[in-house]
């Protein structure tokens, strides 16, 4: 998978301009941080794709398009891929994740969103806060080109 080149040397999370303290950025923040730069680079793509629109229709296609779609088709190089799926969805069709691939990593659904669903699921209520809402978690997701279904042997008699 080739993404974006976001270099971890670029990150300045892990530093506090006051006390000039490094802090040790783990992976997570490191994954976090080149997703945000990602995705400020899909913003772009997606306001130039706008303002060089053909039509009104094509205008409106790219205004309505969620950003992991800019991450996805922009971004991240997914020439050949026809599908996304995270690994256990993938799993539960019977198909199994390549040895050493590496997942894309996108925004995942609202925290509120899915506490409030969660809720409904099991029959209560739940209003999410607006902290909530705007909190975005990290998901991982693999494409077609690798994953390989799993061989089933057919038993003999």
């Amino acid at each position: 998978m080739k993404n974006l080149e976001l270099e971890t040397a670029d990150l300045t999370l892990g530093t506090n301009p006051e006390t000039a303290e490094k802090k040790e950025i783990t992976n997570r923040q490191a994954q976090f941080n080149r997703l945000l730069k990602a995705s400020q680079a899909a913003r772009k793509i997606q306001q130039r794709l706008i303002d060089e629109a053909p039509s009104e229709t094509a205008a409106v296609y790219y205004k309505t398009r969620p950003l992991n779609f800019f991450l996805l088709n922009f971004v991240f190089k997914t020439e050949g891929i026809t599908d996304f799926k995270k690994f256990n969805e993938w799993k539960q069709q019977g198909a199994t994740v390549k040895k050493g691939e590496k997942a894309f990593p996108i925004w995942g659904q609202p925290i509120g969103k899915q506490k409030e669903e969660e809720a409904k699921n099991k029959g209560k209520n739940y209003q999410a806060t607006e902290e909530e809402h705007e909190r975005y978690p990290i998901c991982y997701v693999f494409s077609n080109l690798q994953v390989r279904p799993i061989e089933r042997k057919e038993a003999t008699c």
